[in-house]
């Protein structure tokens, strides 16, 4: 089986430290659980366009003249906000691993047979509970939104060195969010209108 996310982006040891994967894991489970994070979490948090800028730089040489904002983008570092604070970006490839980890803790409690898919069990240990293995992967999803909040924030600060990147959400020096309501139009308060009837 083919996996580029696996081969070209994130490595299984990257997951040692993140999460419980075992030394012998499925490794076209992680590969499913990485795509689908990538399609149903990644694209929809940065957008298509950013996370194609950001994979086309993944592994780019040392000598590229890009590559450090590219490798603090993706590796994660601390930088200074407007502020003069120290902040922490976790990085674009931690916000992927926590979500691919809240998908392979769902996909690998189950395996693919020609009856279906059945539960995983022997006779040596129980399975867990399908509702704590959810909440587990809640957490993980939890975890992976507070790395992105890290990372957008770190964007919103070198949005001029990331022009892909979608600054819609990002505060403005008004306190503001967004630029011009990111297209949408100022919703009236305060005025009722009605007809006035005899």
């Amino acid at each position: 089986m083919e996996c580029n996310n696996i081969e070209n982006y994130l490595h299984a040891s990257e997951f040692s430290c993140v999460g419980l994967i075992a030394s012998h894991c499925d490794l076209s489970k992680l590969c499913i659980a990485t795509e689908e994070a990538k399609i149903f979490d990644i694209i929809p948090l940065f957008c298509f366009d950013f996370v194609d800028d950001v994979l086309a730089h993944w592994n780019m040489e040392l000598t590229n003249p890009d590559y450090e904002k590219y490798a603090t983008l993706i590796c994660g570092g601390s930088y200074l906000d407007s502020y003069g604070k120290t902040q922490l970006n976790l990085g674009f490839k931690k916000v992927w691993i926590y979500y691919s980890y809240a998908h392979y803790l769902l996909l690998n409690q189950f395996n693919d047979t020609a009856n279906g898919a059945v539960k995983k069990q022997n006779e040596w240990s129980l399975p867990t509970p399908l509702k704590e293995v959810n909440d587990f992967s809640n957490k993980y999803r939890n975890m992976g939104k507070e790395a992105f909040q890290s990372v957008k924030d770190y964007l919103c600060q070198n949005k001029s060195s990331f022009p892909k990147f979608d600054d819609c959400h990002c505060r403005l020096s008004c306190g503001c969010n967004g630029k011009c309501s990111c297209g949408n139009t100022k919703k009236m308060s305060g005025f009722k209108f009605s007809t006035i009837r005899k």
